[in-house]
């Protein structure tokens, strides 16, 4: 007889906390927030599954025996969604995705990725766990590194609130088909930002009427080595190009017109957005804009122009600050 439960995507939870060692998982529930999202993807097996399939002598048709798959050596990502609703969530995030210890977090030019060795207490990972309604099969990814993470804001959604998204990688086994026993109970200050409560909205120097503005992180990691009985990681690389860059869209006028020409030439400006109270403040002096394209639809509001950039730095300079505060 067919099992009667229906299940709604809404009733799985994503739970994260920071790990102390790499290989080792955390399971302090002091030390877990829950991430209320929007959406979350399940753990992708067969994104860094190894299979193999070839033909063997004996019959034209593959047997069964002519597929192989393993879980060693691979490694496995979840991705989600959350529209930011406590601090202490957005900080963890931070902290993983810049390898900074806490606000305000920065990375300079002369950024280098610390050590990830198994058994080791260096970078930045954590434990996540996709809660199950059903309790018995939930799943737990430990040693899991940010690989990407967007900021985005938008007058005309979310009700200007801020939304990120972001992809976790783990070069270790994912545990799953297992009853999670945390219950995350690490505190959660409620911190709701929106595109309106910035006081400061400026780029290269001049105020600007923003409509919408995203922030993108990439710092691409990839597993090396192998130890242990299921031939888990044994280093991870992070040695591929770190990128901060994103969009803003805002008000054609006499403050961005100007802008071309700094498009047009490949000069940097700074951008900057801030909120004095509760604190967030995000900046780039390096910014490098990619495009400039003005919407010439026939909309009430008025033109505005689509400004994307991408962030750069050299030495100590910043490719990026942010800051915050309850």
């Amino acid at each position: 007889m067919a099992d009667g439960n229906v299940y709604s995507s809404k009733q799985f939870e994503l739970f994260i906390a920071l790990q102390d060692t790499l290989g080792t998982k955390n399971t302090d529930n002091a030390d877990f927030v829950k991430l209320d999202v929007t959406g979350v993807s399940d753990v992708d097996f067969g994104g860094g599954l190894v299979q193999e399939r070839n033909l063997r002598s004996g019959q034209q048709i593959k047997k069964a025996t002519d597929h192989y798959v393993s879980q060693k050596g691979s490694s496995a990502t979840v991705s989600f969604e959350w529209v930011v609703s406590h601090l202490e969530g957005f900080n963890t995030l931070m902290t993983l995705i810049s390898e900074d210890a806490g606000t305000p977090f920065i990375v300079n030019g002369e950024f280098s990725p610390s050590v990830y060795n198994h058994g080791a207490d260096t970078g930045k990972f954590a434990t996540v766990i996709i809660s199950n309604p059903r309790g018995s099969d939930d799943r737990v990814l430990h040693s899991a590194v940010l690989t990407e993470l967007s900021l985005s804001m938008d007058s005309g959604s979310e009700g200007g609130r801020m939304v990120v998204s972001g992809t976790f990688y783990s070069g270790y086994k994912p545990e799953s088909a297992v009853s999670n026993t945390v219950a995350p109970n690490g505190a959660q200050t409620a911190w709701v930002k929106t595109i309106y409560d910035f006081t400061t909205k400026t780029m290269n120097s001049n105020d600007v009427v923003v409509k919408s503005c995203t922030w993108n992180w990439a710092f691409p990691c990839s597993r090396v080595g192998f130890q242990g009985a299921d031939a888990e990681a044994q280093q991870y690389s992070r040695s591929g190009e770190y990128t901060f860059g994103g969009s803003f869209s805002v008000k054609y006028d006499a403050n961005t017109d100007q802008e071309l020409a700094n498009f047009l030439n490949g000069s940097a400006v700074a951008l900057a957005m801030n909120d004095a109270t509760p604190k967030l403040a995000i900046s780039t002096n390096g910014a490098i804009y990619t495009g400039y394209n003005l919407d010439l639809g026939d909309s009430d509001e008025g033109v505005f122009v689509e400004l994307p950039w991408e962030s750069t730095a050299t030495g100590s300079n910043a490719l990026f600050t942010v800051t915050t505060a309850s």
